[in-house]
């Protein structure tokens, strides 16, 4: 399905009709990233799952130029009311996690609950800053291989490389399908985005953080359990034996805790 938002096509897969549940995936990757849950959470009592390809990834648009957390949380929020959606459990992954993040600071009316997987809420140090700004060079220069290549090494967790070549391969496809604008778009977005730590006790709806125990990226110690322990009344959820992409390499044990963390707050709510 297609959506006109803030100048632009959004392109968005929708299934269930329990809670609304918006699931943003990370860079650099689309909504097929939570085929799991959306096969597995849009269950008529659980979750009226919406999954959109964010701006410069998927099937949706992809203009030139920075592409801002703020502007990720404000094409959101309009495809929310697209859909007639009032207030919605926000799941975001890495990036999405940064975007869930800008959501709640925009738009905290519009959310029921929050689920941050393998994210951070700090800005970039230096190095990582100055390194978004090297591929961006490479990017335009090469395409999209560059991004891939530096991307896929560390998104899944050892011991799912060594024995999940199909997920190897899935992952691969999907960064090398991506636009370069929109690689670039989010890369400068992400280099200049601010610390959200300050946001954290704020937070006054339920909240789920879930890690993959082998996640290099954002670790469990510290950026997981510092998270959790940030946000009042925060449960953390470790995923054994996986990396930074926990929903894709072990998605029965995520759906299980999603599902546990609805039906635990928001039990006929719909």
């Amino acid at each position: 399905m297609e959506a006109l938002v803030n100048g632009i096509h959004l392109h968005h897969v929708q299934a269930g009709n329990g809670i609304p549940l918006l699931l943003i995936h990370g860079y650099p990757l689309d909504h097929a990233l939570w085929q799991p849950q959306v096969n597995g959470l849009a269950d008529t009592n659980v979750a009226r799952v919406i999954a959109p390809d964010l701006r410069g990834f998927g099937q949706s648009d992809a203009p030139e130029g920075a592409y801002t957390m703020e502007t990720y949380a404000d094409d959101l929020f309009a495809l929310l009311d697209v859909l007639q959606v009032e207030r919605a459990v926000v799941c975001g992954l890495s990036m999405g996690g940064y975007i869930a993040l800008a959501f709640w600071q925009k738009y905290a009316n519009r959310v029921r609950g929050l689920i941050l997987v393998d994210t951070r809420a700090g800005a970039d140090a230096p190095v990582v800053r100055q390194g978004r700004l090297d591929m961006v060079e490479l990017v335009r220069q090469r395409g999209s291989k560059p991004a891939a290549e530096a991307m896929l090494p560390r998104v899944l967790a050892e011991s799912t490389r060594q024995t999940r070549p199909d997920l190897v391969e899935l992952a691969r496809t999907m960064m090398l399908r991506q636009s370069p604008a929109g690689i670039i778009g989010a890369q400068l977005g992400m280099a200049e985005r601010p610390d959200s730590a300050p946001l954290l006790p704020t937070i006054n709806v339920p909240t789920l953080c879930i890690f993959g125990a082998e996640d290099a990226i954002t670790p469990v110690e510290p950026e997981g359990r510092g998270m959790a322990a940030a946000i009042p009344g925060a449960k953390l959820v470790v995923i054994p034996n996986a990396g930074h992409l926990s929903n894709l390499e072990q998605p029965e044990a995520f759906n299980t805790a999603v599902r546990e963390f609805l039906s635990t707050n928001y039990t006929n709510l719909h």
